[in-house]
C-alpha cells in the first residue's frame, strides 16, 4: 500500500515536472519569436528610415543640379540677348567668354549662381553731365571689376611715349611729350602697312573707374575698383611698354579666365549675394538716369 502511494507521488512528480519544462520551453519559444519579430521590425524600420533618407537625399541633389541647369540655360538666353544687342563684335566675344566661363564655375561648383554678375555695356553718369560707358563690369564676392575690351589686329605698341620713343626714333616728334599713345601696326587688303593710333586703354579704364567709384561714393558705398584691359583678338602681338602697374592687361581667354580664379581663391570675400544685388541695382538705376 505505501510503495503504491510512493509510485502515484512518484510518477505526479515526474508529470509536473515535464509540464514545467514543457511550460519553460514554451515560454522560451515565445519569447524567441518576439525577439526575432522584434529585430524583423527594426531590420524594416532601419530599411525603411535608409530609404527615405536616400530618396530626400536624391531629390535635394536633383532639385540642386535643376537648379544649377535653370541658371545656366538662364545664362544662355542672357548670352544669345545681348548678342542680338550688341555691335561691337568685340564685346560680344568678351561677353560670350564671361558667360561660359561663369556657367564653368557654377557647374564646378566653384561659385554659387548669384556670387557673379556680369553687366555688360553700361552706361554711368559723369559730373559734367554726360556719361561713360563701360564695357564689361562683373561683380564677384571679391571685388568690382571694370574690363576695357580692345578687338584690335595686328601689332599693338601700348604705352608709347616721347621718353620711349628712341624704340621707334622716327616717332620722336610726333608722339606726345607726357601722355601715353597706342599704336597698332597691321596691313590692308593690298598688303600695304597701316598704322592707326587710339586713346590709351590703360589712362581710358583708370578714368572709368574713377568715374565708377564717385558714383557709388554718391550712393554711400566706398570701394576699390579693379581695373582690366583685355585684348580678344586672336591674331595679334601685344607689345607692352606702359609703366602703369595697376592696370592688369590680358591678351588671350585663358589669362582672363585665370585672373578672376587667382581673385577667388586668393582674396578675402568682401560681399555676399545680398550686396553684389544691392550693387547691380545701384548700378542699373545709374544705367537708366
Amino acid at each position: 500500500m505505501i510503495w503504491l502511494i510512493i509510485s502515484i507521488l512518484l510518477a505526479a512528480s515526474v508529470a509536473w515536472l515535464a509540464y514545467v519544462v514543457k511550460k519553460e520551453k514554451t515560454k522560451q519559444k515565445e519569447m524567441r519569436n518576439d525577439h526575432y519579430q522584434e529585430l524583423e521590425a527594426l531590420k524594416e524600420l532601419q530599411k525603411a528610415s535608409m530609404e527615405t533618407a536616400a530618396t530626400r537625399f536624391d531629390e535635394d541633389v536633383m532639385l540642386l543640379s535643376e537648379s544649377y541647369q535653370r541658371e545656366i540655360e538662364k545664362l544662355m538666353i542672357e548670352n544669345e540677348d545681348i548678342r542680338k544687342n550688341y555691335r561691337n563684335q568685340g564685346e560680344i566675344i568678351t561677353h560670350q567668354i564671361l558667360e561660359n566661363f561663369k556657367s564653368d564655375l557654377i557647374r564646378k561648383k566653384i561659385i554659387p549662381p548669384d556670387e557673379m554678375i556680369i553687366m555688360p555695356n553700361i552706361f554711368i553718369p559723369e559730373e559734367n553731365g554726360n556719361s561713360r560707358q563701360i564695357d564689361h563690369l562683373i561683380l564677384l564676392s571679391t571685388g568690382i571689376y571694370v574690363i576695357e575690351t580692345k578687338h584690335w589686329e595686328g601689332h599693338i605698341v601700348l604705352g608709347l611715349t616721347r621718353m620711349g620713343s628712341h624704340k621707334l626714333s622716327f616717332l620722336a616728334e610726333i608722339v606726345d611729350r607726357e601722355k601715353e599713345e597706342t599704336l597698332v601696326f597691321d596691313k590692308d587688303e593690298s598688303g600695304a602697312l597701316t598704322v592707326k593710333t587710339y586713346e590709351n586703354p590703360i589712362s581710358q579704364v583708370q578714368e572709368t573707374a574713377v568715374i565708377l567709384s564717385n558714383y557709388l561714393q554718391s550712393q554711400e558705398i566706398t570701394t576699390w575698383i579693379n581695373t582690366l584691359v583685355f585684348f580678344n583678338y586672336d591674331e595679334k602681338e601685344v607689345h607692352d611698354w606702359s609703366d602703369n602697374s595697376i592696370v592688369k592687361r590680358l591678351t588671350n581667354k585663358e589669362q582672363l579666365q585665370q585672373f578672376f580664379i587667382n581673385e577667388l581663391t586668393s582674396k578675402n570675400r568682401i560681399y555676399g549675394a545680398f550686396q553684389l544685388q544691392n550693387l547691380k541695382h545701384l548700378i542699373e538705376s545709374a544705367n537708366y538716369i
